[in-house]
């Protein structure tokens, strides 16, 4: 019985690990670029023949609808590539979110944290007339007697992974797993990477789905929590049994 409770609590813990993965997904429909996670159950069998069960997180990197937003500072990234920006402890971090911001101090952010240059953080300089190329870079148009001249005042850096090699942490950046390991390796600027502006990709999450799988959740939650309920009701009737024919 005792054995039956564990794994009735087991069941429970994961189905609200679950549940946060589904709240966070659905308060973030509206984010920019986010990507969609969920958690997937484990068995693995050891020497012994018996099944150890965890519970792993996965992310869907599938590319959300894209808006035409006639913005000049948004942009998508094409062809698996990600954004650099530094995180609120100065950690790089990287993101699919290409809603650009410029700040009191003229340098481009995303959500309130700097974006990545190839040369460091890139400034705006005041009232300019930008336009951002294929390839990142990031050039300042003027017009003067009818001519146009264009100047380059930094590039964005653009990066490349594999699937697994990303985890997301609570601030929504994704970060590079062996960084998160206490290493600091450098992820280099893939020139094959391109990205298109004036765009914008929506979330990629599923209401509809996410919705059904909270309810889920909740029903296979409350199950659980009865069938303990109920599995202490009848230890504590044995109990009294038990003292009663002694």
């Amino acid at each position: 019985m005792d054995n039956t409770i564990y794994q009735s609590m087991k069941a429970a813990v994961r189905l609200l690990e679950n549940q946060n993965t589904i709240s966070n997904n659905l308060a973030n429909i509206s984010t920019n670029g986010f990507k969609e996670a969920f958690n997937l159950i484990i068995k693995d069998k050891n020497i012994n023949n018996l099944y150890k069960t965890q519970t792993q997180k996965y992310y869907n990197f599938s590319e959300g609808i894209l808006t035409n937003t006639q913005r000049k500072l948004d942009l998508v990234v094409k062809n698996n590539g990600w954004l650099v920006i530094k995180d609120n402890n100065g950690k790089e971090a990287y993101t699919k979110n290409g809603h650009l911001q410029i700040n009191a101090k003229g340098k481009i952010t995303i959500q309130n944290c700097n974006v990545v240059g190839l040369k460091g953080d890139i400034k705006i300089p005041n009232n300019a007339n930008i336009k951002i190329m294929s390839d990142g870079t990031i050039k300042t148009i003027q017009e003067k007697e009818k001519n146009i001249f264009e100047k380059e005042i930094g590039s964005l850096k653009l990066v490349h992974f594999k699937k697994n090699d990303l985890i997301q942490k609570n601030n929504g950046l994704f970060y590079f797993k062996n960084n998160i390991l206490n290493k600091n390796i450098k992820i280099p600027h893939d020139k094959t990477i391109r990205i298109q502006s004036e765009i914008l990709e929506a979330s990629n999450v599923n209401p509809t789905k996410n919705m059904v799988d909270m309810i889920s959740n909740a029903r296979q939650f409350e199950m659980n929590m009865k069938m303990i309920s109920m599995y202490d009701q009848n230890e504590e009737h044995a109990n009294q049994l038990f003292n009663v024919n002694n």
